[in-house]
């Protein structure tokens, strides 16, 4: 089974952005420039996962390495329970979500 939702799975955006304030229009080509110190900020404005930001910054998670990152890894490798690790997990989907959509909306510009 893929970690990735497929294409046409309706999701709810808008209430992820409501519960996930800090993504909202975040581009993943964004986060890929970010340090280890900026994704572990990041983490720790997420509710619920100050002390998960510890984490990241120990096991050196950059902005490519963290859009890399699937639920799996963020579960059973780096042993974040499961409550964090959907809020982190559905931020890096909204990441992406947020590429794709730039990218649907350049290429219907031109």
């Amino acid at each position: 089974m893929s970690s990735q939702p497929g294409r046409d799975l309706p999701l709810c955006w808008e209430q992820h952005c409501k519960l996930l304030p800090g993504v909202a229009g975040v581009q993943a080509s964004r986060v890929a420039h970010w340090t280890v110190e900026e994704v572990a900020d990041f983490i720790h404005s997420l509710p619920g996962c100050e002390e998960q930001a510890k984490h990241f910054r120990e096991e050196q998670i950059d902005g490519k390495a963290f859009l890399l990152l699937t639920q799996r890894d963020i579960v059973k490798i780096m042993s974040v329970k499961l409550g964090p690790a959907l809020k982190i997990y559905n931020s890096i989907l909204m990441f992406k979500h947020a590429d794709d959509n730039q990218s649907a909306g350049s290429d219907a510009n031109t």
